[in-house]
């Protein structure tokens, strides 16, 4: 009996989680970074897009190997909730080092972090979601993707 709710729960993560279609940002080099799994839980409509519940707490896994060293780096999340090609910041992380990686982020190294996520969008709508990682000594050296999302 155990085992069938084990694996009745399992089954239940498992479909609200799902790895999202991403996509290189178009102002950032993107062979200074290899984005191999983003993963959003939960994710509903995945992975074309994932539907947010405004307010409402998400998670963002991410496994990457950055083709750069750094001792200090910085995290955003912004979208571009206009369709507009300019995002607007979501959240700002600026310790990543201490809360998210252990640093100092050697190159060509796998890594992974995860983050919690709050999506408070004054307007519904789909739109493109970025995640940008850079070096604070030099930001030309940075790890940058989108996704798409949908605000309810």
């Amino acid at each position: 009996m155990l085992f069938r709710a084990v694996l009745i729960v399992s089954l239940c993560v498992a479909v609200q989680s799902d790895y999202v279609i991403k996509k290189y940002c178009r102002n950032v080099v993107p062979t200074l970074c290899s984005i191999h799994q983003v993963m959003v839980e939960p994710c509903l409509h995945g992975p074309q897009f994932c539907s947010f519940i405004r307010g409402k707490p998400y998670g963002i896994k991410v496994d990457f190997t950055p083709h750069f060293s750094a001792e200090n780096l910085r995290l955003e999340i912004s979208g571009d909730h206009l369709n507009s090609d300019s995002y607007d910041v979501i959240k700002t992380t600026k310790r990543v080092c201490d809360d998210l990686l252990v640093c100092p982020l050697e190159a060509s190294v796998r890594h992974n972090f995860e983050l919690s996520l709050s999506m408070d969008i004054p307007s519904p709508g789909k739109f493109p979601v970025q995640v940008k990682l850079w070096n604070e000594d030099d930001e030309s050296q940075a790890c940058c993707f989108t996704f798409h999302a949908k605000v309810k």
